[in-house]
């Protein structure tokens, strides 16, 4: 282990409120949220392979407060009766992540482009 200070937060879970379009109106949802290795993201980002993509996905999460313990089988209703429901997730994954590394690349001492 190194105390470096690193740009990608790998392992870090987080929490966010995340609006689920329902029939009727947007189901507010909380969502734990992980951030699995950087290589995930990529595999994700560059998938076509439909039956790969919820495993893929699926690694974004790690719990909400729709029921005790989130089970793949309640996550997957959601899915599938709510359309739209993997984009808001993955959204509110997506927003933390851009605040998170525009921060963590802050911290980052840049040398000078200057000569003396």
């Amino acid at each position: 282990m190194t105390n470096q200070a690193q740009i990608w937060p790998e392992g870090e879970t987080f929490t966010r409120e995340v609006l689920i379009p329902t029939k009727y109106e947007p189901l507010p949802v909380e969502i734990t949220y992980t951030v699995p290795a950087f290589d995930v993201v990529v595999d994700t980002w560059q998938n076509k392979d439909p039956a790969k993509g919820y495993g893929l996905f699926r690694q974004f999460i790690v719990d909400w407060d729709q029921q005790d313990k989130l089970t793949d089988d309640v996550l997957m209703s959601f899915l599938v009766a709510y359309p739209g429901t993997d984009e808001a997730i993955f959204a509110g994954w997506c927003e933390h992540m851009k605040e998170v590394l525009v921060e963590k690349n802050h911290s980052f001492v840049h040398s000078s482009h200057l000569i003396n």
